[in-house]
């Protein structure tokens, strides 16, 4: 593929590659890790929130800062400090020290915060507009590959050893990412020196900025809609290690058919970028949110393992398809000046509401069982996946009706 002799996106894929490998061994071992010092459900939802809720405060401000940020800068940093405290779960023996877990939780995800809008906005100034599709469905695709290679791996290493060795590599891979991203060309764009506005002011633009471009405000509420689904999977830790009592090498398994149904939502983002039309791809993004939530009782009302495999599969699909969409579709609306701003509201934003809908799952998981709070959340996509439908054929025909 001609995008990987891009200098720049060559480096950011490869970066991005390595510390991928590396979340996926600490997202089981924290599992592991919380599981044992806790194992409530409210504990896995509390991780959760403890890891975006930061995150979300904190992209309020990363997108104004980062304006005026070297981004190759940025992401040395922020990974030079996630290694750090990754390998610091290390030592965490005793629940007397959870707090020290979320407090690490907490930490990790503010240094994320920052890492993803710079990434975007790096690949935004780098990569052609034609092929940032093709950018971020390879971003994509080879995520969710990872996945599936990766967590199969982390559930071996976690049934013949201990997840908290999986700590110290992700450690290790967020330093290896950072001396693939020491060699990063500069940006073709990049603009460093101080901008003419203070940053509460550059903050307030990009909200108005949002107001005023409709479409961009309903991709991300689009995509909110899309992360409240998404957290069925934390729920899912909670049902598979409490309520069918498995080991965690099998939740780690089950994060296979995820990944399996990201590669395919890669592969078929292309196509159908290539096929269809903004209004059927939007239909396409509609009956995906549909999709979710008829996967979503599947995976919580099956029995048999196999059969929630392939419910996760096809959840995952449609998750991931919606996703690449929005992304590239908001890519495509922002106009650059404000493309950091736009990307670090979306953050807080989709992370906001996924971090609510976790913790409303938590507690309900915990109160009346994870069969019945994936009832009410099944209902959520279906009809936020219907309301997009009918909404995308009221713009239709107002816009049909203006052109008349």
């Amino acid at each position: 593929m001609h995008l990987l002799k891009h200098p720049v996106f060559l480096r950011l894929y490869l970066a991005h590659i390595v510390h991928i490998i590396g979340n996926e061994f600490t997202f089981i071992a924290v599992v592991g890790l919380l599981h044992d010092l806790s194992g409530s459900g409210l504990s896995f939802a509390a991780g959760t929130v403890f890891r975006q809720v930061p995150y979300v405060l904190t992209s309020i401000f990363s997108g104004p800062l980062l304006e005026n940020w070297n981004k190759k800068r940025v992401m040395l940093v922020v990974n030079f400090l996630r290694g750090i405290l990754v390998g610091l779960f290390f030592f965490i023996t005793s629940s007397a020290y959870l707090w020290v877990a979320f407090l690490l939780l907490v930490l990790v995800n503010i240094c994320s915060a920052f890492f993803q809008p710079a990434m975007q906005v790096a690949i935004v100034q780098s990569v052609e507009e034609k092929d940032r599709l093709g950018a971020n469905s390879l971003l994509q695709g080879t995520t969710s590959f990872l996945i599936i290679v990766c967590q199969g791996i982390a559930a071996i290493l976690v049934y013949l050893f201990s997840y908290r060795y999986n700590f110290l590599l992700d450690a290790a891979c967020y330093f290896l990412s950072l001396l693939i991203l020491l060699r990063l060309p500069p940006l073709v764009t990049e603009r460093v020196q101080q901008a003419s506005a203070h940053f509460f002011e550059r903050l307030q633009e990009g909200f108005r900025y949002i107001s005023r471009q409709k479409e961009i405000g309903r991709v991300i509420l689009y995509q909110m809609a899309e992360r409240i689904c998404a957290a069925y999977y934390i729920m899912l830790m909670f049902y598979i290690l409490q309520e069918r009592g498995e080991g965690l090498y099998v939740f780690g398994l089950l994060d296979i058919p995820l990944g399996l149904g990201g590669v395919i939502a890669g592969v078929i983002a292309t196509k159908l970028a290539d096929r269809f039309s903004d209004h059927k791809l939007s239909v396409a993004q509609g009956w995906a949110l549909v999709a979710m939530g008829i996967c979503i009782y599947a995976v919580f009302h099956i029995q048999p393992i196999t059969g929630m495999a392939v419910a996760i599969l096809f959840c995952a699909f449609a998750s991931f398809l919606s996703s690449i969409l929005s992304v590239t579709k908001l890519q495509r609306l922002t106009d650059p000046a404000y493309l950091a701003r736009v990307f670090s509201i979306r953050e807080m934003a989709t992370m906001g509401s996924f971090s609510a809908s976790c913790l409303i799952l938590g507690v309900g998981a915990e109160h009346v069982g994870s069969a019945v709070s994936s009832v009410w959340l099944a209902v959520f996509g279906i009809v936020a996946g219907v309301g997009w439908l009918w909404s995308r054929r009221q713009l239709q025909r107002r816009e049909a009706g203006t052109e008349l």
